[in-house]
Formats: C-alpha cells, structure tokens, sequence
C-alpha cells in the first residue's frame, strides 16, 4: 500500500494541471525546438538507412528460397537481438554523438522492414509467377512491375512498424547516452526535479510518433490506392 501512495506523489505523477501547464512552458524553451529537431531528423534518417539496405535485400531473399532457408537462423537471431546491447560498442568506435544514433536506429528499423519484404516477396499468386515464366520477362521487369508491386503492401507496413520503433530506439538512445535529442532533455529535466516537464517531452515524444506515423499513412493512401481499390472489388 506504501508503494502505491509512493507511486502517485505528486513528486513522482505530477497533476495534470501542472503538466498541461509544462506543454505550454517548454515551447518557450529555445532548447526544446532544437531537441525535437534532433529526434526527429535522426528518426527519419534512421528509417530511410534501414529501408533502403532491408528492401532489396528482403526482395532477393524472398524470391529465393534456397537463400531463405540459409539466411533463417541468422535472421531469428537479428530480430530477437536487444539493439541497445551494441550501444557500447558503436560509442567505442562511432562515439557518442548523432551519427551513433543513427546506427542504432537503422539496426532496429532494419528488421521489420526486411522480414516484412520477405513475406511479401514470397506472397506471388501462382499464376502470376506462371505467367511470368511463360513468357521468359526479363529480371528487371519482373523486379520492378511484379515483385516489389505485389511486396509493397507488407513493406509499407514495415516502414510503419519501423517509425514506431526510431521514436523508441531514438529517445532511448538519447537517454542512455545525453546525445541531443528529446531523451536528453527527459533526462536533464529528471536531473532538475523538473517532473512536470520530463512527463511534458515524453508526451511530445509520443505525438512526434503519432505525427509520422500520420503523415506515413497519408503518403501510403496514396502510393497504394491501386491495392486498396483491388481489395475493394474483391
């Protein structure tokens, strides 16, 4: 019971008042502006790293079966891997600074786009790939009007799944580490005894997540409106 009053003191969950106010107070901190930046360029680079390496290498793999069955393990053992347990190595040789931040973000967004690749590389209706092979499309075309048309549903999904992740991965990385960033602050402010304001950044980290992942669906309704069509009139 001890623990449970210790839990909602005021020092630990400030009121709601108190972090409505703090919202409003840290937008006029020149600091805030600076450490949102920096989540979010990062977050976005990381992304965009981990799309580019994971897309074609998920389409190769998936279109291969023999390569699927030798890269199995070594993938289940990828996505299973806590990503922070290489921070220390990566601030030995990278140091402790952005481009650091952004290897991490790209080694933990790099799985969920690969591993959905695969799975939509792999998802050709048989008669597609019976015509295909009937009439002997050259690989560049069958790479870029069927494979990744048919992949692409389940690798605008990942992407989802991956900015959720660069938020996490980010602010983390920024809390363990005092990289710039809105992890940073949370941390300076817990430092302060500034509770109001460190629950206020973990809110604007949550909206930041939202916010991409809006303007993700946004792009995505767009780039895929010939799949959603489809759908329809099945």
């Amino acid at each position: 019971m001890a623990d449970l009053i210790e839990l909602f003191n005021p020092a630990v969950i400030p009121p709601i008042k108190e972090v409505a106010a703090a919202l409003i107070t840290i937008l006029y901190r020149p600091e805030f502006y600076s450490a949102f930046m920096a989540t979010l360029l990062d977050s976005i680079k990381g992304v965009i790293y981990a799309a580019v390496i994971a897309i074609p290498t998920g389409i190769l793999i998936g279109m291969f079966p023999a390569i699927e069955r030798a890269t199995r393990v070594t993938l289940d053992f990828g996505r299973s891997f806590p990503v922070v347990a290489l921070m220390p190595i990566f601030v030995l040789i990278l140091g402790a600074n952005s481009q650091m931040k952004v290897v991490i973000i790209t080694i933990a967004c790099f799985f969920p786009i690969l591993l959905q690749t695969i799975y939509g590389a792999r998802r050709l209706e048989p008669t597609i790939v019976d015509t295909v092979l009937s009439y002997r499309i050259p690989f560049h075309l069958r790479f870029f009007k069927v494979i990744l048309p048919a992949a692409s549903p389940f690798i605008s999904t990942g992407i989802k799944i991956a900015i959720s992740i660069s938020i996490l991965v980010a602010v983390g990385t920024e809390l363990i580490i005092q990289i710039t960033g809105l992890g940073a602050q949370i941390n300076l402010s817990r430092t302060f005894n500034e509770v109001a304001i460190a629950f206020a950044y973990v809110i604007y980290a949550g909206l930041l997540g939202v916010f991409l992942t809006t303007i993700w669906d946004q792009f995505e309704s767009r780039l895929l409106s010939w799949y959603r069509l489809a759908s329809k009139v099945e």
